[in-house]
């Protein structure tokens, strides 16, 4: 059996100009690098996830849901855990971050997250990262202790315009790694061996 675990590296805002994506790359570089993973990265603005949620696309109905909400849901499913990548606005989680969460409810349980916020801010984002603490466990998640926040991020660009402050994060973030991949092989080992029964 491969020890290595299927990573979704979720980029959670959708905002024109957002910086989510520069640190959702640098940590599926770096978990790619670390060996325990196989990395999907998950752009919620490619996933382009309808604002009405229809009848069809809750996932507490059996009815074929539509394309975008079928594409996100099977990466989601394949995955065995998660790192999310949020950006704190007024204080909590992008709307896009939330309104994927809501979507879904199978494909979350039973696997590990981790959380890497930034923000304005001296917190970094810590306020999202609590909040989404608060979330997952509704969905049968798993919040791992460990989370790495890029306080005033705008603060520590070079003269190329590069961000200073990710090589040395990368021992954090091996860190958060190592974690990750003990709860998800712990995780992925007790789905495999008994299914997770029903909350209803």
């Amino acid at each position: 059996m491969s020890d290595k675990l299927n990573l979704g590296v979720i980029i959670g805002s959708t905002r024109e100009g957002r910086w989510a994506p520069a640190p959702a790359k640098w940590i599926a570089g770096v978990a790619e690098r670390h060996g325990g993973f196989d990395v999907d990265l998950i752009d919620l603005l490619d996933a382009d996830l309808p604002q009405h949620l229809s009848e069809n696309d809750m996932w507490n109905t059996d009815a074929e849901q539509s394309a975008p909400v079928a594409a996100l849901a099977e990466r989601l499913h394949r995955a065995d855990a998660f790192v999310v990548v949020s950006g704190e606005y007024n204080m909590s989680i992008p709307a896009s971050l939330k309104h994927a969460v809501d979507y879904y409810m199978n494909e979350w349980a039973a696997k590990p997250v981790a959380m890497i916020t930034y923000g304005g801010k001296i917190t970094g984002g810590q306020n999202a990262a609590q909040h989404l603490r608060q979330i997952f466990p509704e969905l049968r998640t798993m919040t791992i202790r460990n989370s790495i926040a890029f306080p005033r991020f705008y603060q520590h660009f070079d003269e190329r315009g590069e961000f200073t402050k990710f090589d040395e994060s990368e021992p954090a973030a091996k860190t958060l790694l190592d974690e990750l991949h003990w709860w998800g092989r712990a995780l992925t080992n007790a789905r495999n061996a008994t299914p997770m029964p029903s909350p209803f």
